[in-house]
């Protein structure tokens, strides 16, 4: 089967990505999609996100556009760009061509209007170059819109008043611009090997994802009401609802009943859309709402059906000591993943590094919790968390994570580091900070 990848460019690259592709096509479908404006490089993406398997954006500033205005994209995502180095070759390039071309009088993009030869003289030229990305890297969505007309407008002041001779940029919307407007541009093109490199990585990418999808997954489901056991009719209302669970949302289940623990058995590329990449749990909502029971689920995944069945058991466990039940996943890797509730997910590892080991020896509290818990506090300024914001966002009662707190801070793995009034009556409640 051919992968198919878009290719989101101008065109003013488009000989260039033509030439860059030609040895792939026998296993690839190439799609080139233009714009004129950096800003329609979002739009773009979003509405052809779900028709190609991989993407390939052309240039920094054009990934980079993409990543501010869509954080969250689902597909493999490549870029063309050139890299400093190439740069500095073609800047050398062209002035052993152009004897007569004065460096302060050239118009480099990552300079920014600098003075080139006093970069050079100063031999900060690299350090430009690489405070350019950076740069660009930390832009806000707004700040990178603007940068090519604020560039290209301060080229067309410095060329009115007599101040530059020539630009040399990568930004092909720029050389257009540049073009039109009758200023000497060089364009700097990423090199035909380099893009070819870009495109095998991409693929490969493509593939090792399409191997992900068709893992081996196994969904372990137990259900209860108010804590009584259900009878037969109970039993086959759960079950009805999987399978309409399954033809609703298309979805390739094949359900096996063990006592009162439902499995079903599918791959990892039906449990990432149903869980939306792990962030929630769509099949507890639509059981609860079909049964009325309480549903723990725990997903599992693994290189064979046997370890992904073995990690299914263990998520529900963590399922059903959550307070609402909320459901977990463990992945390939043996990371625990949850609760899957929007905004409260965390991703752990369920072998334990040397450093949580060792201070579940020291505190008693075991070393996954320890994570938990040291995840809630990165999040909270200066990593200080109470016992209530602690036990908001485990799913534990108040008083357990305060013992969990009280056994960190006698081990030295917490200091207290002062006080908070309750929103309600009562002594204020201990500020604990966890360091990193």
């Amino acid at each position: 089967m051919k992968y198919k990848t878009a290719i989101i460019s101008t065109e003013f690259m488009d000989n260039r990505v033509k030439e860059a592709v030609l040895p792939f096509e026998e296993s690839c479908t190439f799609t080139t999609f233009y714009y004129k404006k950096s800003s329609e490089i979002p739009d773009i993406y979003k509405s052809i996100e779900d028709k190609y398997d991989g993407f390939i954006i052309n240039g920094i500033i054009s990934r980079a556009l993409l990543r501010a205005a869509c954080p969250d994209t689902r597909k493999p995502i490549e870029t063309f760009h050139v890299d400093m180095l190439a740069y500095y070759q073609e800047l050398f390039g062209l002035m052993t061509l152009n004897p007569d071309l004065k460096a302060e009088r050239l118009y480099a993009d990552f300079m920014m209007g600098k003075n080139i030869r006093e970069a050079v003289e100063n031999k900060t030229l690299e350090a430009e170059g690489e405070n350019f990305c950076s740069m660009v890297a930390c832009m806000s969505l707004e700040e990178l819109k603007a940068l090519r007309y604020k560039m290209v407008e301060d080229v067309r002041g410095k060329w009115e008043a007599g101040r530059i001779d020539q630009v040399i940029t990568r930004l092909s919307t720029a050389a257009k611009d540049f073009e039109e407007m009758g200023i000497p541009c060089h364009f700097v093109y990423p090199g035909i090997s380099y893009m070819r490199d870009v495109i095998k990585r991409l693929l490969l990418t493509i593939e090792l994802d399409k191997m992900k999808e068709s893992m081996p997954a196994v969904i372990n489901i137990t259900a209860g009401r108010n804590g009584q056991e259900r009878d037969e009719l109970g039993e086959l209302a759960i079950q009805t609802a999987i399978l309409q669970f399954s033809r609703e949302h298309d979805c390739d289940f094949m359900l096996q009943r063990h006592a009162s623990v439902y499995e079903v058995h599918t791959s990892a590329g039906v449990i990432d859309r149903i869980t939306d990449k792990y962030a929630v749990c769509m099949l507890k909502k639509y059981l609860e709402r079909k049964t009325g029971a309480r549903v723990c689920i725990g997903y599992g995944l693994g290189r064979d059906t046997t370890r992904a069945r073995l990690e299914a058991m263990n998520a529900n466990q963590e399922s059903m000591m959550h307070p609402q039940g909320a459901s977990y996943a463990i992945d390939e890797n043996e990371n625990l993943i949850g609760p899957l509730i929007s905004g409260s997910c965390m991703v752990l590892s369920t072998t334990p590094s040397e450093k949580y080991a060792k201070m579940a020896e020291e505190t008693g509290v075991s070393a996954l919790t320890l994570q938990k818990i040291c995840a809630v506090a990165q999040k909270q300024e200066e990593g200080t968390v109470t016992a209530q914001l602690l036990a908001d966002s485990l799913g534990v009662t108040v008083r357990a994570a305060s013992k969990y707190l009280q056994k960190m801070v006698a081990a030295d793995a917490a200091q207290v580091v002062g006080t908070k009034q309750r929103k309600t009556r009562g002594r204020p409640e201990q500020m604990i900070r966890i360091p990193d």
